[in-house]
């Protein structure tokens, strides 16, 4: 007797979403790699301990959007707007949730926190959650889209990240009591900018392998 139709779809299911969530790792790990790169090339290095600090927040706030959202893209019925609210929940929960993490991280290994004003935690949180619900809500329109493949994904993460992180980088930049120096200019646009991008990949791979079961090497060229 062969397993349920609807058991076959859990495991699926559940299956692409632990993919995800390796991938979304692997995500977290790319960036703080691209950032550290970047470091180095300005020589504003500063040792081992703030990148590992740097990495747990990376990772954390990577798997809990990525995941978040790819829950959204799992719905059977109102996808978009299922995967719309995943964003609005899932972005300010992962800010919250890395910043807390860094912070503790940071703490353990007795790394100094850069002082200095901020803009608000909340409207950054706020931001955030408008981003990507915004996010989610053009992932699947697209989605429904002839032209809707991967390139059109990792095109709308790019816009996403541009708009929002733009704006994210003004508040910064208004927030600072003097204008923050070119290196860290430099990373927090890589870091608002791409993110998007490769969390678009993640979740047209995961659209990928919920809808075949694949892996999305077989399925995405």
């Amino acid at each position: 007797m062969g397993m349920p139709v609807d058991t076959k779809k859990s495991i699926v299911t559940w299956r692409a979403l632990l993919r995800v969530g390796w991938m979304a790792v692997l995500l977290g790990l790319a960036m703080e790699a691209i950032l550290v790169a970047l470091a180095a090339g300005f020589g504003s290095l500063h040792g081992a301990k703030p990148i590992v600090a740097d990495l747990v927040q990376k990772v954390s706030w990577s798997v809990v959007v990525c995941v978040g959202l790819a829950v959204g893209a799992t719905a059977q019925k109102a996808r978009g707007p299922a995967l719309g609210l995943s964003g609005l929940i899932a972005a300010p929960l992962a800010f919250m949730v890395a910043r807390s993490l860094h912070k503790g991280a940071m703490q353990a290994l007795e790394v100094a926190a850069a002082a200095g004003p901020g803009p608000s935690l909340l409207v950054i949180a706020a931001l955030k959650g408008i981003q990507y619900a915004s996010f989610g809500l053009t992932l699947d329109w697209i989605a429904k889209k002839p032209w809707g493949g991967l390139s059109a994904h990792l095109g709308t993460g790019l816009l996403v990240g541009v708009l929002f992180g733009g704006a994210i980088l003004v508040l910064g930049i208004q927030a600072a009591p003097q204008t923050p120096p070119l290196p860290i200019l430099v990373s927090r646009a890589t870091n608002e900018f791409l993110f998007p991008v490769g969390c678009a990949f993640v979740i047209y791979a995961s659209k990928v392998m919920k809808r075949t079961g694949a892996r999305p090497e077989e399925r995405m060229h």
